[in-house]
């Protein structure tokens, strides 16, 4: 330690820095040590992104070229040193000015534009610069197009309200053409490469604020010729709709490339709906699209039977939480629109044969059942399990295996079958109802005499349960059979009282009809359609030969047309089948000898069976004739002494029925003769 005097430096000495010792052991040293002399630098090899690296030097290249003149031609009395300046300018100040007086265009008028010379050449370039590599031309065609549309201005991002297809429809045939021939020559695996690269580059473009209409060209052609190009990736595009959530474009852009592989095929997009765009609900803020897709995913495929049985148990309920649940995140709106769609999805989870698998259903729907849910649910809830009961038989054996696990749930179950009774009494099977009834009634009883009456939900199941019982027990009142009796016996009384009578008009039938003022309400109505029968006579007489010239004028010719049209078919057909005809008739003779030639014992069996059945039924006829005239006779002598007197005598319909005939030739006539008047 230093005294309180005098301080001391710990610490080394520093050594001068130019002290001659120093310098003669650094050279003597140096001169001792191998020395290295550096190489060149190792030379790049070419990657996948050497061609837009020379592009953009080349266009670099152009544009400060360009600069240099202008500045030349306009700075003439500028010294050196300002030269120097302005030529270091950096290069993308420079490309800003130029883009500047680049004018957009409309999409339409952009993409008509695209020749197909142009892809085929970018392609060929492609293939030389890189023939190992083919995902290189891909991707050098999906960067074209992008560059070619990159002046396009774009209204709406998501083309809302135009039709299926846009904007791919709107490149020409020719170009769709050379695109669809080179997507044909590539595997699965690249294909799906190369869509998700496209799906990053347009998230890159966009985040840039620059058109990426080309990426979407191309995403749309890679759907439409591969609609399952998704699958394989599917966490990595829920990632990136994750990632991208808090940023509605961009996460909604990648919503629209997911859902064109619905454009082709119902059972990609339903499956591409269900895994990606389901949880994407749950964002408020693109919650609107995926309902969008749905409609329009439904709206254009009406033959879904494809998809049957694809939405999974998880699915649907997750579907079902969405729509009835209260405390999930979606505007009213939405919710009406999913209420809509709803049943289509729930048809697609019950699949082509819902009587196998609503048992798998009803665990779950009685499961959910919860008492402080909201009314919709529970109406829903209880009218799926009802559904689940009536369709599907087993469904009985799965409610007895829960019962008394969802006591609860079961006892509103039951109490909605009574409310109900009257509407689902014909949909139920009665005899496993009763089944079901009887042990939940054991069950009830165990559980009462274990001491476990306090129970929740059990005195409601009780009571539920005899309640049906009843109701089920209780035989309803036979209306049709009352009515059918009634209408029975007022016919046989009618009967009775026309047989006993001289004739009808002295009938009490009658009588009673007639002291009612029923015979003469009836006789006013004769009277009416009497007269409206006579007007409507006397309207065909004048009018008929007018319509009849028309018709006969405006489709005559054609009539005639097709009458000889059809008359030289037919004699055609005649001509024509004439052969086969032939030989049917030598195949069909040769048949029935090849089929006799093989039992003529039985042939000769059905001969003698022939014969009898004949010989039967002429003796039956004959009998049946016999008591069909007797039993005529006495119908004739009975309707004579009671039916058929006064002004129903016989004389009477004699002489109506003659005028009746000669009013019908008259009419007859008169018809004829005017037809005749017509036709000359």
């Amino acid at each position: 330690m230093a005294s309180a005097s005098q301080w001391e430096v710990v610490g080394k000495p520093k050594k001068a820095k130019n002290s001659p010792s120093s310098k003669s052991q650094k050279k003597h040293s140096g001169a001792k040590m191998i020395t290295i002399e550096p190489n060149a630098p190792v030379k790049e090899d070419k990657t996948i992104y050497t061609a837009f690296l020379e592009k953009e030097e080349k266009e670099q290249q152009k544009l400060a070229r360009g600069n240099a003149a202008s500045a030349r031609n306009s700075a003439v009395s500028t010294n050196s040193n300002t030269n120097n300046k302005k030529s270091a300018i950096p290069k993308k100040k420079k490309i800003e000015q130029d883009g500047k007086k680049v004018e957009k265009v409309s999409i339409t008028t952009a993409i008509a534009q695209i020749d197909h010379q142009e892809l085929e050449n970018i392609l060929s370039q492609s293939q030389i610069k890189f023939p190992d590599n083919p995902d290189v031309w891909l991707k050098d065609l999906a960067s074209f197009l992008n560059l070619k549309l990159e002046n396009v201005k774009e209204t709406d991002d998501f083309y809302k309200g135009k039709p299926q297809g846009y904007p791919l429809a709107l490149l020409p045939q020719t170009s769709q053409k050379v695109l669809n021939s080179v997507v044909k020559r590539f595997s699965n695996q690249t294909l799906d490469n190369l869509f998700y690269h496209c799906i990053q580059q347009m998230l890159s473009e966009s985040s840039k604020d620059q058109c990426s209409l080309g990426y979407k060209i191309f995403l749309q052609l890679l759907a439409n010729h591969k609609p399952d190009i998704a699958m394989s990736k599917m966490y990595q595009y829920l990632e990136l709709l994750k990632t991208h959530q808090n940023r509605p474009a961009l996460c909604i852009s990648i919503l629209w490339a997911l859902g064109q592989c619905g454009a082709k095929s119902f059972k990609c997009g339903l499956k591409v709906w269900l895994e990606l765009m389901l949880p994407m609900l749950e964002v408020r803020q693109v919650a609107h699209y995926p309902v969008e897709c749905l409609e329009q995913l439904l709206r254009t495929h009406k033959n879904v039977t494809a998809a049957d049985g694809m939405v999974t148990l998880r699915e649907y309920f997750t579907v079902l939480d969405v729509v009835f649940s209260p405390s999930f995140n979606l505007s009213n709106d939405l919710r009406k629109r999913l209420t809509d769609v709803y049943p289509r999805i729930k048809e697609l989870a019950y699949g082509d044969n819902p009587a196998q698998t609503l048992r798998s259903f009803f665990a779950s729907y009685l499961a959910r059942y919860n008492v402080n849910a909201n009314p919709a649910i529970k109406n829903e809830l209880l009218t799926c399990l009802v559904k689940c009961l009536t369709t599907d038989k087993q469904s009985f054996s799965v409610w007895c295996q829960l019962y008394t696990k969802h006591l609860v749930a079961s006892g509103y179950l039951l109490e909605h079958i009574c409310n109900e009774w009257g509407d689902l009494a014909p949909l139920f099977d009665k005899k496993l109802l009763h089944e079901t009834l009887r042990s939940f009634s054991v069950t009830n009883e165990e559980m009462e005499s274990q001491g476990r009456a306090n129970r929740e939900g059990l005195a409601h199941c009780q009571a539920a349960t005899k309640d049906l019982v009843g109701r089920l027990t209780r035989a309803s009142f036979p209306w049709g059979m009352l009515i059918f009796l009634l209408v029975s016996v007022v016919a046989s009384i009618v009967l009775y009282d026309i047989l006993s009578s001289r004739n009808l008009r002295k009938s009490k039938s009658m009588s009673f009809l007639e002291h009612y003022g029923i015979l003469a309400l009836l006789e006013q109505a004769w009277g009416r359609i009497s007269t409206f029968i006579q007007l409507t006579t006397s309207w065909v007489k004048t009018n008929y030969p007018v319509y009849f010239a028309y018709v006969r004028d405006s489709v005559g010719p054609f009539m005639v047309l097709v009458w000889t049209s059809l008359k030289d078919f037919v004699i055609m057909s005649e001509e024509v089948t004439r052969p086969h005809r032939a030989w049917m008739v030598q195949k069909m003779i040769g048949c029935y000898h090849w089929v006799h030639e093989l039992s003529p014992e039985t042939w000769a069996w059905c001969q003698d069976a022939a014969l009898l059945a004949w010989e039967a039924t002429l003796n039956y006829s004959l009998w049946l004739w016999k008591e069909a005239v007797h039993l005529a006779l006495e119908a004739e002598h009975w309707l004579s002494e009671h039916v058929l007197t006064g002004s129903m005598s016989t004389d009477s319909l004699k002489a109506t029925a003659q005028w009746t005939v000669g009013q019908v030739q008259n009419y007859t006539t008169q018809a004829w003769a005017s037809l005749l008047t017509m036709v000359k």
